[in-house]
């Protein structure tokens, strides 16, 4: 019940904020910009090179530079802290679609004026292999070691990964599903019907 009403929230306030664009540095008055800017880049490393040209959800805290536990970053949507985290690469096959999980972290996040919550988010890419249109969804189902499942429709990014891709299309981006217990070491991913793998923090 308290999943349903965390992920209920979550997704009114996320769907609500999506024309918040800009990001922190852009919202610094003119004269505080570079400042602002050179001060991002010394805290935190490089955002890593396989997010390419992806840009943060609006929606949320831009965590790209977040690499390890321990590491707290603040915007003006809110404050997101690293629980746990892997670089560990994945690559399920599905048939005819391919996901590859470039990195996986468990989070704290606590919105500007909302209720902080515990989430993991993967970011991923999806790409259709085969000569025909395929429907995919990145994540089915992810099982924890401690006993938890959520399914795709809990899913609280929202970047539209899922759906049908066309041959030899790529999608990348992010899924997050708000978790209970963030004790978990081992995430068991289920991509479509036949896609299965295993991530260990």
């Amino acid at each position: 019940m308290r999943r349903l009403l965390v992920i209920g929230l979550a997704t009114l306030f996320f769907s609500g904020c999506r024309m918040d664009v800009a990001a922190p540095v852009e919202q610094a008055p003119p004269e505080q910009r570079v400042e602002a800017a050179a001060l991002q880049a010394d805290v935190l490393p490089e955002v890593p090179a396989y997010y390419g040209d992806y840009r943060p959800n609006p929606s949320f805290t831009d965590d790209r530079r977040l690499r390890n536990p321990g590491e707290v970053w603040r915007d003006s949507r809110g404050e997101m802290e690293v629980l746990k985290a892997t670089g560990e690469q994945k690559r399920v096959d599905g048939g005819a679609a391919e996901l590859t999980v470039r990195e996986t972290k468990i989070l704290r996040y606590e919105p500007d004026a909302q209720p902080e919550f515990k989430f993991v988010k993967l970011f991923v890419e999806v790409q259709n292999t085969g000569d025909e249109p395929v429907r995919v969804e990145p994540v089915s189902e992810m099982v924890t070691d401690t006993g938890e499942t959520v399914h795709w429709q809990e899913e609280i990014y929202g970047e539209g990964l899922g759906g049908m891709l066309a041959p030899g299309q790529v999608k990348a981006g992010n899924v997050g599903f708000i978790l209970e217990d963030t004790d978990a070491q081992v995430l068991t991913l289920h991509a479509g019907a036949e896609g299965k793998a295993e991530i260990r923090f």
